[in-house]
């Protein structure tokens, strides 16, 4: 049993190049109609999460380099 998105492509391979790129559209608009999308709440708050995490990463990477040039220093003097 084929599926409504199976069954347009079959119709767009006989198709030229505008009926397939119009099909493209209309499958890529349906996709983007089941996509659950996320609340404003969420946002912010998957916002902040990230810049923390980025922040402390960001920390750890700069406290490594400090403590690598103090220890490599001497050897390239």
């Amino acid at each position: 049993m084929r599926t409504a998105a199976q069954e347009q492509r079959a119709r767009a391979s006989g198709m030229g190049r505008w009926g397939r790129l119009k099909v493209f559209f209309r499958d890529s608009w349906l996709e983007l109609q089941k996509v659950i999308w996320p609340t404003e709440e969420e946002v912010v708050k998957m916002t902040g999460l990230v810049l923390a995490v980025v922040t402390v990463i960001g920390g750890f990477i700069y406290l490594w380099d400090r403590v690598l040039v103090v220890f490599t220093r001497p050897l390239f003097q």
